[in-house]
């Protein structure tokens, strides 16, 4: 009986191959799962970080917040921490001071 030669790729050599397209897969799909996320809390944060500035303010000015908008904006512009802009959304929306709570409003974003 003659032997006959063997063709193909050998079954270790395809696990091997296997496992590692499943490592790169794994590291690869959360971070393009929760790239949004990041975006949001991003948001979140620049929320948090000009609360903080509000607060700072009014504890430099006997407990008055800023009164409108335009007040806002200018105790923004004499902030050296923030170098006198506004920070940003990720998404593009304003951040709106509201003067009844003394705060900047939080807003949703759609995906």
């Amino acid at each position: 009986m003659a032997r006959r030669s063997k063709s193909g790729i050998p079954l270790p050599e395809v696990l091997f191959c296997l496992l590692i397209l499943g490592l790169l897969a794994a590291a690869a799909i959360p971070s393009i799962i929760y790239s949004g996320d990041t975006q949001a809390a991003a948001c979140t944060a620049n929320v948090e970080l000009l609360n903080q500035k509000i607060r700072l303010y009014a504890k430099a000015h006997n407990g008055w917040t800023p009164a409108d908008q335009a007040e806002f904006r200018q105790m923004i512009a004499d902030d050296t921490g923030l170098r006198g802009s506004l920070p940003k959304c990720p998404y593009g929306e304003p951040y709106i001071f509201d003067p009844a709570s003394g705060r900047v409003a939080s807003h949703r974003h759609e995906r």
